[in-house]
Formats: C-alpha cells, structure tokens, sequence
C-alpha cells in the first residue's frame, strides 16, 4: 500500500510569502538580537496563522463515504493546543483545501497557503485511507498546514546522516532531487526559530529514519500521534489568552 514521504511544498516568491505572514501574523516576524541586523530570507520568518482566526478547511475532490469525517476528526485532534477554530464548510472558500489524490503527502506550511489560487489544493495526501499509517499522514501534514517544520531539520537534532546513501534512497526510490532531499531532510532550520526547545524524536513532525541511512546505529521508528511536545508548540504558536482574574 502506498505510503510516500513528506515533501513541504514552497511559494515561488519568497518576498510573496513573508508579507502574507507578516500580515496575517505580525508576531512571524523574528526579532533581531540586540545590535544584530534582522535578515529576510528563507526561513527567517515563521507563517503561522494571526492569533484567534477561523480556519476553513475544504477538500478539492470527492471522498468516499466516511472518509471527509475521519479526515476531520483527526484534524481536530490539534484544536485544542491552539487558539484557533476550525471549519468545515464546502460553501465558502477554503484557507486549507485537500486533496486526497496526491502523489505525494505535500503541505504548503501555515501562511504560505494565502498564495495558492482557490482552486488548488494546499495540503495533499497521498497515502491511501486503508494504510495502518494513514492517520499519521493527516497529523503530519496538518502540521505543516497549522506553521510546523520537519523535526529531523531541529537545528539541535545531530542526526549522523550517511548523504550519499540517503541521495541513493530517496533518488532511486521517489526519484528527488537532490535539492528536494536537502530542503526536506539534511537542512537544519534557523536557530532563532521561536518555537526552538528541545529536540523531539517523537515528534509527530520527524521523518522515520531507517538505520540504512545513518552512520553508526541510529534510527527513528514511525512516529505515528502526536506528542507532547508537538503539542507545546502549538501552545506555543498560538496561545491562548489568560483568564482574567477579578478584583
């Protein structure tokens, strides 16, 4: 049964990208360090959505019975680390727009989505409702749709990759591109990223890594929920207001 990897998809105009995040969110901008110079370029900024929003989230094609429900619980299952609310109406236009048709499980990342036509998908599955790893595609790819990056790129996660058998991996296998290895796999994310804590290998968000592709042993198995962690940042991303406390 089909199961391929993540590929996050990426606007054409960088500039594009960051003025829809800025606008949506002014809080994606990174601050400089004091006496620093701010920087804008690719992943300097982040693209979650503004704080409170309603997030309509609509599919591109037909689904089978059942399946636009199942689909939608596990969407779900990330609301309440957020501040965020999420819809399901096929009547108006989709901020996210899925298709279950994909060659690949593809996610533009949070904001980014702003730059897609309305009639194109934002987020594609293309592991197949029957797999045992169907309902860690949705949370994974969701992820990306709500501003989250691949946890294997922590800047913190030293993974002891073997390059050149992960280029023959995933050249011969998915037939990338060793520009799409290194964007999806082997580039470590800024530093300054705001939700940077600790490096999680349970993360919803890391790629399986098989011991094939390491030096040395190291693996990581299928992460296949959400972890904790993953859930403190989207806490983290869009907090939730404080109760206020009368006098």
């Amino acid at each position: 049964m089909n199961n391929p990897p993540c590929k996050v998809m990426r606007p054409s105009d960088e500039q594009a990208s960051y003025n829809a995040a800025i606008t949506a969110n002014p809080d994606n901008e990174r601050k400089a360090a004091p006496g620093g110079r701010h920087k804008r370029s690719v992943g300097i900024w982040s693209r979650f959505w503004g704080n409170g929003q309603v997030l309509n989230i609509t599919f591109t094609n037909e689904l089978p019975p059942g399946l636009k429900d199942r689909i939608e619980r596990l969407i779900r299952q990330w609301e309440p680390s957020t501040n965020l609310t999420f819809t399901f109406d096929d009547n108006e236009p989709g901020h996210i727009r899925i298709t279950t048709h994909g060659q690949y499980n593809e996610s533009f990342i949070g904001t980014d989505a702003l730059l897609v036509p309305l009639d194109q998908p934002t987020l594609s599955l293309g592991t197949v409702p029957e797999h045992p790893h169907f309902d860690a595609a949705v949370f994974h790819e969701f992820g990306h749709a709500l501003g989250l990056e691949h946890e294997h790129q922590h800047p913190k996660a030293d993974i002891p990759w073997d390059k050149p058998e992960v280029y023959a991996f995933y050249k011969a296998n998915y037939l990338w591109t060793e520009e799409e290895i290194d964007h999806n796999l082997l580039n470590k994310l800024p530093i300054d990223d705001v939700l940077h804590g600790p490096y999680d290998r349970d993360s919803i968000m890391h790629y399986k890594i098989a011991n094939e592709l390491t030096l040395g042993d190291w693996e990581v198995g299928d992460n296949l929920r959400i972890s904790k962690l993953d859930r403190r940042n989207m806490r983290r991303a869009y907090p939730k207001a404080m109760p206020t406390v009368e006098s």
